[in-house]
């Protein structure tokens, strides 16, 4: 996976992050696929002493906010969630919807299949106005595609916390970090 500048990101410390399903398959299939995500970011959120200020989770790809307030360490964080996030799909995939499976397949070396696309993207957040808009663009994802009419109404999303619908949980508030 090429780094694409991403070494000079050391210093900053909240990202939007999108990454994508392979050849954007709808592989997000139900609540247990959502409910592996969101237990990975508890899980790598400790592990790498990141917080998530905001998220939706959709068939296709995610997109999140993360920030960092000791150490950056956004490529290991990625890495490691998308790697054991990748094992945990194909395990439920594999066992649920077996006649998928070969949806993916991918042999190349050692891999024998793909649950994400190689690349992410991220954008460093450098204010609060730029944030607000992400956060936006995050919780209307839903409603673009159809889902819902209000972006408060998606279960896989931090919109409801935003709008004082659902208790904290493990997300921080953007209004924390900037």
């Amino acid at each position: 996976m090429g780094l694409r500048n991403r070494s000079l990101l050391t210093e900053e410390r909240c990202f939007f992050i999108t990454t994508t399903c392979y050849r954007h398959l709808p592989l997000l299939a139900d609540p247990t696929c959502f409910g592996i995500l969101f237990d990975s970011f508890l899980f790598y959120n400790k592990k790498y002493k990141a917080k998530l200020l905001a998220y939706v989770l959709l068939n296709n790809h995610i997109h999140f906010i993360i920030y960092f307030p000791e150490e950056t360490r956004l490529m290991d964080y990625i890495r490691d969630f998308k790697k054991f996030t990748s094992l945990k799909l194909r395990e439920y995939i594999e066992t649920n919807y077996p006649d998928q499976v070969w949806y993916i397949e991918y042999k190349k070396r050692t891999q024998h299949f793909k649950i994400w696309e190689d690349r992410y993207d991220d954008v460093y957040l450098h204010s609060r106005s730029v944030c607000e808009i992400k956060i936006d663009y995050i919780h209307n994802n839903p409603v673009r595609a159809g889902l819902v009419s209000n972006p408060a109404d998606y279960p896989y999303s931090s919109a409801a916390f935003y709008e004082g619908k659902r208790e904290k949980s493990q997300l921080m508030h953007y209004l924390e970090v900037f």
